[in-house]
C-alpha cells in the first residue's frame, strides 16, 4: 500500500501511537466512603481479593462511565509509544491512593476504499474514539486488572483518517493500564503520525528494540549493551528513575546526555546519592523532534564485602541496626533503628513525617509503617521530637481505619495473608495502648478495638499453623510477615497471642536456613516478583539469613529487620547448622500453603520445589522450580512458563516470575522434573529457561540440554523439546527456549571435585528426555531410566516408586545424609 508510512495487515495489532502525558488527579478524597463486607475466608489464595468492587471504584463507574468526553480537551500528543514485543500498549503503573488517570492517543489510518473496518478492541479502563471529531467508539468497562474486550466497526473514509483516544482508568494500588486494537479486516491499512517524521522513528525505535539493559548496576552505573547503532542524528537521553517496593523514594529527572551513533554500549550515570535497591528507570529517547520511551529495570548493587564477621547473635544484630540507621530505606522502621540504637540524624524527622502522612492518608501498605510506629511509641514516646509531633502521633494511630468493617474510602489491600496480619496486629497494638480512647473510624474504644483484634489474630493464626503459609518461602513477604509478628512478639500483653507469634517466627527461620544458600534466600517461593529472583542480594529476606546465621551481607532493606534485631529473638539451634552447611547434604520436605515442598541441598548448591501445585491452573507468582548456587549470588536457575512478553512487565505472573501454566513438578533429592501441557491457542506457546551464562565457570550446551559449574558444584537441565539460545534483546546470553504445547524438563544438580564433574559430565553427555502420548515424561542416560513422571503426579526414580512423605506437614521431615554436619 502507497498510502501511510506502515502497513497494517489484518491481524497485526495498532501500537505505533502519538501520546500525552498523563493527567493524574486524586479521586473522591473527601468522599467519606463506607464499610466493607467483613467477612473474611483465612484461607489465603495469591491472587484473590475481594468478592466486591471497592467503594471509590464504584463510584467511578458511575461518574464516568456514561459521562460526555470533550476532544476539544485533548492533551497534547508530543511522545510516541513504544511496546517492544508487546501487542499492547501499556500505561500500568502503582499507586497508593486512588487516582484518575487519562491519557490522549492518536494516529492515522488511510483506506484504499471508504468503508467499516473491524477492530477488536481491549482495555483495562475505558476506552473512546473520534474519527475525524466525529465519536465512533466507546467501551468503558472500568474492570481493575481485567482486561476486557469488544468488536468495533471504525467508519473510514477514503485516504487519511485521524483518530483520536481517550484512554482513562482509576488507579488502585497495582493497576493494568493498557490498550489493544486488533485489526479484523482482510485489507491492508496504512499508517502514519502527525508531525512525526517515519524515518526518524524507525531508526529510534529499532535503536531502543535493540538495547540489552545490564541487570545489575555497579558503582552506579547502568550498563545497556546495544545490538542496533543509535540514529545517524542525535539521540538525547533523559530518564526518571522510580523506586520499585514500598520504600519512600522520591522519583528522580535524571539527563543521561547524547549517544554517539559509532557507540555499542551506554553507561547511564546514576546519581550518588541514590542508594543500593530495586529500580526502573522511565528511559526517554528524544531524537529531532520524535521522543519515545522505554522502562529499563536495573538493581543498583553494594559492594559484596561480607558484613563484619560476628559469631554472637546480638553483635550481628546491632551491626544490623547502626547499618539500617546510617544506610536503609527510608521506612519506618529505619526510624526504630536510630531511635534504638541511638544514632538519630538529621533524617529521623522526615521519616517521622513521611510516616505520618502515609498513615493519615490510609495509603495502601501504611499498615506496614503503622506496625513499628506503634513500637516506637510504647518505647520512644516523648524522646527526641516536641510535644506537638508527639501528640500528632498519638491522632494519627486513633484516627486509622483498621480493618473492612470500618468506613473509608481508600485503596488499601486486606486481603493477602500479610497484610490481614499487619491490620489485625496493629488494631491489637493500638487498642491494647489506648485502651480507653475513642478510635475515630469504628467509634470503639480501644479496649474493643483489642478483644475484636484478639479473636481475628485467633483465626489468622489458625489458618496458617494448619495450612501453612501461602506465601512460603517468599523473599519479598516473608519480612513483611515479621513485621507483624515481631511485634505481637515483642509487645503483646496477652501471653497466647505472644507465644503464637514465637511459634510462627520460629517456623519462618526454620524453613528459611533450609534455602538459605552463601548469604542468598533462594529456593521455591509461593509469591515473588522478578527484582528478588533476579537479585537476590538484595532481598530483606538474605540481610535476615546474615543476621541470624552469617555468612551474608546487610542491605538497605528494612522493613522489618530493624524489629527482629531489636527483639530478644534466638532462632533455633537447629536453623544454623542448615543454613551453613559445610559437607554432605541434607532433604527436607514440608507442607505450605497449598503446596508440598522439597528441598536437597550440598555445601555447593540447593535444589528446591513445589509439587503438586494447581498443576495446569493459571498461575500468579509461585516460582515452583530453583536452583542456586554458593559460588556467586547471580549463579541460578529454573524454568517457567511465562505469564508476560516483556521482561520487567506489570503482569501477575511476569516473564520470569510465576507461570502462565502451571505445571506438574516432582522433586526427589538432588532431581526435579516439571511437565508442562499448555492449552491450544495460548499466547505464549514456549517455556524458557534462566540461565545467565556469565555467573558460571562452564556452560555446556547441546540441542537439547545445558550442563553448567559453578565452583565445587554443576547441574544439568534437559527437555522433551529442542532449546534454542537467546541471542537479541533483553534476555540475550541468559535464555534458552523450548517451543511447545506439550514439553517435559529434567534437572539433576550435585557436588563434588573436577573428577566428580567430569564423571558427572560423561553421564549426562546420554542424557535424554522425553514425553510420550500419554503425557509420560521419561528422562534416561545410556546407563538406564533416572527418572519418570505422569500427569498425575505418579512418579518413579530408577525403577522405584517414589512420593511426596504422607506424613510431611507444615514442619519439615529433615535427613542428613553423609559426611553432615
Amino acid at each position: 500500500m502507497s498510502l501511510g508510512n506502515w502497513v497494517l495487515e489484518p491481524g497485526e495489532a495498532l501500537t505505533r501511537f502519538c501520546v500525552s502525558a498523563s493527567r493524574e488527579e486524586r479521586f473522591a478524597e473527601f468522599f467519606t466512603g463506607e464499610a466493607m463486607d467483613m467477612t473474611m475466608d483465612y484461607h489465603f489464595q495469591n491472587g484473590t481479593g475481594p468478592s466486591e468492587e471497592t467503594f471509590c471504584r464504584q463510584i467511578f463507574r458511575q461518574q464516568m462511565a456514561e459521562r460526555s468526553v470533550d476532544p476539544a480537551q485533548a492533551l497534547p500528543r508530543s511522545q510516541v509509544t513504544f511496546v517492544g514485543e508487546s501487542d499492547t500498549v501499556s500505561f500500568s503503573s502503582f499507586n497508593r491512593l486512588p487516582f484518575h488517570v487519562q491519557r490522549w492517543l492518536e494516529v492515522e489510518l488511510h483506506a484504499e476504499s471508504a468503508g467499516l473496518y473491524p477492530f477488536q478492541l481491549s482495555t483495562c479502563g475505558g476506552v473512546r474514539i473520534w474519527r475525524d471529531g466525529a465519536a465512533v467508539a466507546s467501551f468503558t468497562p472500568f474492570t481493575r486488572n481485567t482486561q476486557q474486550s469488544c468488536d468495533v466497526l471504525l467508519p473510514l473514509a477514503a485516504g487519511k483518517n485521524t483518530l483520536l483516544i481517550h484512554l482513562e482508568e482509576l488507579f488502585e494500588r497495582d493497576t493494568h493500564f493498557v490498550l489493544r486494537l486488533i485489526y479484523r479486516g482482510d485489507v491492508s491499512l496504512g499508517v502514519s503520525l502527525p508531525n512525526v517524521e517515519a524515518k526518524t522513528l524507525d531508526a529510534l525505535t529499532h535503536f531502543a528494540s535493540g538495547m540489552r539493559p545490564e541487570l545489575t548496576a555497579w558503582n552506579n552505573q547502568a550498563r545497556i549493551r546495544l545490538a542496533a547503532a543509535a540514529p545517524a542524528h542525535t539521540v538525547h537521553l533523559e530518564g526518571e528513575i522510580h523506586g520499585m517496593g514500598n520504600d519512600n523514594f522520591t522519583p528522580r529527572q535524571v539527563d543521561f546526555g547524547a549517544v554517539s551513533p559509532a557507540s555499542e554500549a551506554l553507561t547511564l550515570e546514576i546519581p550518588r546519592d541514590i542508594g543500593p535497591a530495586h529500580y526502573q528507570i522511565a528511559l526517554r529517547m528524544r531524537c529531532e523532534d520524535v521522543c519515545i520511551t522505554r522502562a529499563i529495570g536495573v538493581n543498583v548493587m553494594q559492594p559484596l564485602g561480607a558484613a563484619e564477621p560476628s559469631g554472637k547473635l546480638q553483635e550481628r544484630k546491632l551491626q544490623a541496626l547502626r547499618h539500617t540507621a546510617r544506610h536503609g530505606m527510608d521506612r519506618t522502621s529505619r526510624l526504630l533503628a536510630m531511635l534504638h540504637c541511638g544514632e538519630v540524624t538529621d533524617a529521623a524527622t522526615p521519616l517521622l513525617l513521611d510516616t505520618l502522612q502515609r498513615i493519615s492518608a490510609r495509603e495502601d501498605c501504611s499498615d506496614f509503617s503503622l506496625v513499628p510506629l506503634l513500637w516506637i511509641w510504647r518505647d520512644h514516646e516523648g524522646e527526641h521530637f516536641p510535644p506537638a509531633l508527639w501528640r500528632r502521633v498519638r491522632s494519627t494511630i486513633l484516627g486509622y481505619r483498621y480493618w473492612l468493617d470500618e468506613p473509608g474510602n481508600d485503596v488499601m489491600w486486606f486481603w493477602s495473608e500479610n497484610h490481614t496480619l499487619c491490620f489485625h496486629a496493629a488494631q491489637y497494638l493500638a487498642g491494647q495502648m489506648f485502651p480507653n480512647d475513642l478510635f475515630l473510624a469504628s467509634g470503639r474504644s480501644g479496649e474493643q478495638q483489642r478483644e475484636i483484634a484478639a479473636r481475628r489474630l485467633a483465626q489468622w493464626f489458625d489458618a496458617v499453623e494448619q495450612h501453612g503459609f501461602v506465601e512460603w518461602n517468599s523473599a519479598p513477604y516473608y519480612p513483611v510477615d515479621y513485621i507483624g509478628l515481631f511485634a505481637l512478639y515483642e509487645l503483646a500483653a496477652d501471653a497466647w497471642i505472644s507465644e503464637r507469634a514465637k511459634a510462627l517466627i520460629d517456623r519462618l527461620m526454620l524453613l528459611s536456613s533450609l534455602h538459605y544458600q552463601a548469604g542468598i534466600a533462594a529456593g521455591t517461593m509461593g509469591r515473588v516478583y522478578e527484582k528478588e529472583l533476579l537479585a537476590g542480594v538484595l532481598t530483606e529476606l538474605s540481610a535476615y539469613g546474615n543476621v541470624a546465621w552469617g555468612g551474608g551481607w546487610y542491605n538497605r532493606k528494612c522493613a522489618s529487620l530493624p524489629l527482629f534485631c531489636a527483639s530478644d529473638y534466638q532462632p533455633p539451634v537447629d536453623t544454623h547448622r542448615y543454613a551453613t552447611l559445610q559437607q554432605g547434604t541434607l532433604s527436607a520436605s514440608y507442607q505450605a500453603g497449598g503446596g508440598n515442598i522439597v528441598v536437597w541441598k550440598a555445601p555447593g548448591v540447593s535444589l528446591s520445589s513445589c509439587v503438586d501445585h494447581h498443576t495446569g491452573k493459571r498461575g500468579h507468582q509461585q516460582h515452583l522450580v530453583d536452583v542456586q548456587f554458593a559460588s556467586h549470588y547471580d549463579a541460578k536457575l529454573w524454568v517457567n512458563h511465562p505469564g508476560d512478553d516483556e521482561p520487567g512487565g506489570e503482569k501477575r505472573p511476569s516473564y520470569w516470575s510465576g507461570n502462565g501454566v502451571l505445571p506438574r513438578v516432582m522433586q526427589v533429592d538432588n532431581r526435579a522434573m516439571q511437565i508442562y501441557c499448555l492449552p491450544e491457542g495460548e499466547a505464549f506457546p514456549w517455556t524458557h529457561l534462566y540461565l545467565p551464562g556469565e555467573a558460571f565457570d562452564r556452560v555446556i550446551s547441546t540441542a537439547h540440554s545445558c550442563v553448567v559449574k559453578a565452583g565445587e558444584a554443576f547441574a544439568a537441565i534437559c527437555c522433551s523439546a529442542p532449546l534454542t539460545a537467546v541471542t537479541q534483546g533483553m534476555t540475550a546470553g541468559n535464555e534458552y527456549r523450548a517451543q511447545g504445547h506439550r514439553v517435559a524438563w529434567y534437572i539433576e544438580v550435585g557436588h563434588g571435585d573436577a573428577s566428580d564433574f567430569d564423571a558427572f559430565c560423561q553421564r549426562m553427555s546420554t542424557l535424554s528426555v522425553r514425553l510420550d502420548d500419554s503425557d509420560t515424561a521419561v528422562a534416561a542416560t545410556a546407563e538406564g531410566e533416572l527418572m519418570r513422571l505422569d500427569l498425575q503426579g505418579r512418579c518413579q526414580v530408577e525403577g522405584v516408586e517414589r512420593a511426596f512423605p504422607a506424613d510431611a506437614g507444615c514442619h519439615p521431615i529433615v535427613i542428613y545424609r553423609g559426611d553432615a554436619q
